[in-house]
């Protein structure tokens, strides 16, 4: 199996999948966030609370082009208003995320312009989803309110012995099978 992150020129069928796949915060791929308002220890909490775990299934920051990110979210996980320098697709393969008051579920989508803020939240059951984007670098921009960034802290504390079950079964290795052992 030829895995994600190649360093040198395409060539040909490559193949990928999420036991190969490495953690976002591992690559180069999304620079360190940027906040707007100032609020680290927010931040910081909500980064280290578990609720996400982030694998690049495709891409390659040094050749550029294209990527592929696959994200899980557990019950509940809000994510702060943000953008990022980058179009995105979201398409939902498990459970349902919040995006104000629309719900998306499983088999739907949304698009992100390069710019444009957002926020979502993970629905009672934590969300699944892909993340393509016609490159592999890209920058991430907080701009949430300090408001909000309590009730984000809040859910964080509530829910983060869920979280840590949640996170440590889509890390687990896939047996032969290819579900989590």
């Amino acid at each position: 199996m030829i895995l994600a992150m190649r360093p040198t020129g395409r060539q040909g069928l490559e193949r990928f999948g999420r036991a190969d796949a490495r953690l976002l915060q591992e690559t180069t791929m999304m620079s360190m966030p940027t906040l707007d308002p100032p609020a680290a220890d927010e931040m910081f909490e909500w980064a280290t609370g578990g609720g996400q775990v982030v694998k690049v299934l495709f891409g390659d920051p040094d050749a550029g082009g294209m990527s592929l990110v696959w994200s899980w979210f557990g019950p509940h996980y809000a994510l702060p208003r943000h953008s990022h320098s980058a179009d995105c697709l979201y398409y939902v393969l498990r459970g349902e995320l919040h995006l104000g008051a629309q719900v998306l579920q499983a088999g739907e989508g949304f698009f992100v312009p390069d710019g444009a803020p957002y926020a979502y939240t993970a629905g009672p059951e934590g969300v699944e989803v892909l993340e393509f984007r016609g490159t592999s670098t890209f920058d991430m921009r907080i701009t949430e309110s300090l408001p909000r960034w309590g009730k984000i802290v809040e859910g964080v504390r509530e829910h983060r012995g869920e979280w840590a079950a949640g996170a440590r079964e889509m890390t687990a290795q896939p047996s032969a099978t290819g579900r989590p052992r």
